[in-house]
């Protein structure tokens, strides 16, 4: 199984590749950048910054999609949260349907989780539920090779497979609500996995400018020492679209 998922991963990463190479600034690009900050003075001092980049290159018969984030956060001056991630897509259709195939990888950091990297390259397919004006929704499932370098020396390496359901919706007359919902159950050990959730609501301040409030949900069954199991943050940033 896994030799099969090594061979998927490099045809993934060739394609992956192949597609980012070529996705020049043609004009196809939907970009956009976020940033919070809050911070709390007086009896108790707080810090909280986040920042997150997303690219969107959407053509007639494929999509390339580019993610980047960081977290970083303070209790009177003592760092309490600490996150990196990223993610690289691409999605070609497979013909003159609905249906479309995809290479993703992705990587992040999380020291308090005990998290030092974990990587997980896949493949996959899904279908278009639905590609409407103010409407998108879609499912897909995959396959990767999970690894996880952890903060105390020790590692984890596992196949997973990764089904993932996306909705967006326009709401009220500037605003758009969206959910995306990614399970990542361990094919070796059905007892261990990984849930994540994003809810967000974005509305329209102007042309280029929007507010977002956030709300993800992380769990994992079996996390490193005394982390907690979930996980949960609820982010308000300023968006800058171009």
């Amino acid at each position: 199984m896994k030799k099969a998922i090594f061979v998927g991963v490099v045809i993934s990463m060739v394609c992956l590749s192949a597609a980012f190479a070529h996705a020049a600034d043609d004009g196809l690009w939907k970009q956009e950048v976020s940033l919070g900050y809050t911070q709390k003075t007086g009896n108790t001092q707080s810090t909280e910054l986040i920042s997150n980049y997303e690219g969107l290159r959407k053509t007639d018969y494929s999509e390339l999609t580019i993610k980047a984030g960081v977290l970083y956060s303070a209790v009177n001056k003592k760092m309490d949260g600490q996150k990196y991630n990223g993610l690289l897509r691409y999605a070609p259709e497979l013909g003159d349907t609905d249906w479309f195939g995809f290479g993703k990888f992705e990587i992040e950091h999380d020291r308090f989780a005990g998290i030092d990297y974990r990587y997980l390259p896949s493949v996959g397919a899904g279908y278009w539920i639905a590609r409407e004006e103010g409407f998108n929704a879609s499912g897909e499932v995959g396959v990767g090779h999970e690894y996880v370098k952890y903060t105390d020396g020790s590692d984890d390496d596992n196949v997973v497979l990764i089904p993932r359901f996306f909705i967006e919706k326009a709401v009220l007359e500037k605003a758009k609500l969206s959910e995306e919902l990614i399970f990542y159950p361990n094919m070796e050990d059905v007892k261990k996995y990984r849930l994540r959730s994003e809810t967000r609501f974005t509305n329209a301040l102007s042309e280029a400018l929007s507010l977002r409030v956030s709300f993800i949900d992380e769990f994992n069954t079996n996390p490193l020492g005394e982390a907690k199991k979930n996980d949960t943050q609820l982010l308000l940033a300023l968006v800058y679209g171009f």
